[in-house]
């Protein structure tokens, strides 16, 4: 599963790479927000649908047999949405071309998919063939957007192999693990536990993954909202990775009844990650220009206070995550909803009145924000009995 992860995230900073440099700052800006919005929708809407299926496959029950109405009806809902967000867009962030709002919806209906098939298999402990989606998607992403962009050097070329890489979900087919086994486990309402959860989710997200966006609304131009999303790409490597594993971490707790043991294991997590924090915003305002213009060349190159917050950001929100399966295998979506959203409200005040060039005052409000989500987190779980 960690080989997966590893081999899937390599794949996708190379795609990224591959297609930065071969586009451009200008050319490469749809493919940036693409990403971006796509990565907001999954991470909203698909994420906790993984985490929902996980949670009752971990349970015993079987998923498909159940749920599957309702599993399918927030895949085609949420790409729906979000193909409509890019077309209304079109114009002032894609190139004025409709096709990305095509891309936009096939992506995320092959990745819902492909979430649900990740979800059956971490919740039936297919830890091996779960990092085998992960590695897959992340490989026929890159080796199409290769050929694609050998015969058509665009932007558009890039998303039709964003849409290509779901296919990895059919050469598993995970959906053959889907069994009871448990008898007369109790379903949880998935209305109550998604809802909750999507809330918290949104919040996060747009403190995560909304940079470009945030750039865009304070003014700044193609070329610093493609700087901007090639930076926090880069630096949310930890926090891919943990969204990847995460399931084993829920699959465990699921089983683990001992509330005082989790409560010790969140504040030793808690107390360790603060000098991880501080680590990685150092090491991120030292070398991190550095290490994004090596990786996408010097018209990408971020000012080092950026890379510094987006690095302790990024780590934060990654512990954030660890901690939040606590609440999650518990149904405390609530819980977790009110953390997030009490770390936005935090960001984007900061965000708001911070003075500085767009870049600045959108990295200075992630790090505030994902600071009191931590914070609003440890205490939650700390007080959940």
């Amino acid at each position: 599963m960690i080989a997966g992860s590893l081999v899937g995230a390599v794949a996708a900073y190379l795609f990224q790479v591959v297609g930065g440099r071969r586009l451009g700052t200008a050319a490469f800006a749809p493919i940036a927000l693409l990403w971006t919005v796509f990565f907001i929708a999954a991470t909203v809407m698909l994420i906790p649908l993984e985490q929902f299926v996980t949670r009752e496959a971990g349970r015993g029950r079987r998923v498909l047999r159940s749920d599957r109405g309702v599993m399918t009806l927030i895949v085609v809902l949420t790409a729906t949405a979000l193909g409509l967000f890019v077309y209304a867009l079109r114009e002032r962030l894609f190139a004025n071309d409709p096709i990305f709002a095509l891309q936009a919806f096939l992506i995320t209906i092959g990745f819902g998919f492909m979430q649900i098939g990740k979800g059956i298999l971490a919740g039936h402990r297919r830890f091996a063939q779960y990092g085998s989606v992960l590695a897959l998607e992340g490989i026929i992403r890159l080796g199409a957007a290769i050929v694609f962009l050998a015969f058509s050097p665009t932007a558009s070329s890039l998303g039709w192999a964003m849409v290509a890489a779901p296919i990895a979900v059919f050469i598993v087919a995970p959906w053959r693990h889907d069994r009871e086994t448990v008898v007369g486990v109790v379903a949880t309402p998935a209305r109550g536990f998604l809802s909750s959860y999507v809330a918290g989710a949104a919040a996060s997200q747009i403190l995560l993954g909304g940079a470009p966006l945030g750039v865009a609304a304070l003014g700044g131009g193609e070329a610093l909202r493609s700087v901007i999303f090639a930076t926090f790409t880069l630096y949310r490597a930890p926090l891919t990775l943990i969204y990847n594993l995460q399931g084993r971490v829920l699959s465990l707790l699921v089983r683990l009844d001992d509330g005082m043991a989790i409560r010790r294991l969140a504040v030793r997590v808690a107390i360790i990650g603060t000098g991880v924090i501080v680590l990685a915003g150092f090491i991120g305002l030292t070398v991190g220009p550095a290490v994004v213009e090596v990786l996408y060349g010097a018209e990408f190159r971020p000012m080092a206070m950026v890379t510094a917050l987006a690095a302790a950001g990024v780590i934060t929100a990654s512990i954030t995550q660890i901690l939040s399966q606590a609440l999650v295998a518990g149904g405390s979506t609530g819980e977790l909803a009110g953390a997030w959203v009490g770390g936005l409200i935090f960001g984007l005040g900061a965000m708001t009145f911070w003075s500085g060039t767009p870049d600045t005052r959108v990295a200075v409000g992630f790090v505030v924000g994902e600071v009191v989500a931590l914070a609003l987190a440890t205490w939650r779980i700390l007080r959940t009995r």
